[in-house]
């Protein structure tokens, strides 16, 4: 999923090209803006964080581009193109190391590194289901 930084600052094609550049397919995409019960679901583990309300209200404050992306270690592979989750650590080629913001932190203390991406099976199975019934 394309967060909404990454959307407000019209990297949405950017970041999809990379994921092909990669050896990986979009197989399905859609631009919407997250409900309040879609974000709730989406960050499900990470309720009762302190971080949590920053990260909802992040998460709904503009246009998402969700995406099934899939290829041979789909996982795998596009959590490597993503970088790490600190776009400050995340090496040089990857979408967070070469498209971070100078200001990586919003007024929420929360990080906009770009990006979000399932990080097991079980993970992906209940996102896709946010975004693609």
């Amino acid at each position: 999923m394309i967060k909404p930084d990454g959307v407000a600052r019209g990297l949405a094609e950017t970041i999809l090209k990379r994921v092909s550049g990669a050896g990986l397919a979009v197989a399905e995409k859609k631009q919407l803006v997250l409900t309040p019960a879609q974000a709730a679901e989406l960050y499900r583990p990470h309720l009762g964080k302190k971080f949590y309300p920053g990260l909802i209200k992040f998460i709904t404050s503009g246009p998402v581009v969700a995406c099934l992306v899939s290829g041979e270690g789909a996982i795998a592979a596009l959590r490597r193109l993503m970088g790490d989750t600190d776009p400050l650590a995340a090496e040089r080629g990857t979408v967070r190391g070469d498209l971070k913001e100078a200001a990586v932190i919003n007024e929420d203390g929360i990080i906009k590194n770009l990006v979000h991406g399932s990080d097991s099976p079980e993970a992906a199975d209940r996102e896709l289901a946010i975004f693609f019934k």
